[in-house]
């Protein structure tokens, strides 16, 4: 069974998954926080830097097997496959929103 997926989140899946940085800064405040390997990645301009050069060195799918709610956040597991040791992973994406856009997301193992 596929887990469902909010329309923010769904648009934010397929840019992520398309490796279109445009369309996946545009899910995000001007003012949101990537959080990923130990590094924080402050507004937009920032956010699409990081998921460039993240889309370009390592071509990561994310394939969801559970979405969940919880105290205001979703958080979605799944296998992140791409170029880089260890592939596939199993990950969480940790994500608030507001009005629509996202405002902050942690990436956790």
């Amino acid at each position: 069974m596929t887990p469902t997926i909010p329309p923010l989140l769904t648009a934010w899946l397929t840019a992520h998954n398309a490796h279109d940085a445009a369309a996946f800064a545009a899910c995000f405040t001007d003012d949101a926080t990537v959080r990923d390997e130990g590094r924080a990645h402050h507004g937009r301009p920032a956010i699409r830097a990081w998921f460039e050069e993240a889309s370009r060195r390592y071509r990561a799918v994310l394939a969801v097997t559970d979405v969940t709610e919880i105290s205001g956040e979703f958080v979605l597991t799944g296998s992140v496959s791409g170029l880089f040791e260890g592939s596939p992973v199993r990950l969480r994406y940790v994500l608030a929103t507001e009005d629509d856009k996202i405002v902050a997301l942690r990436i956790v193992p």
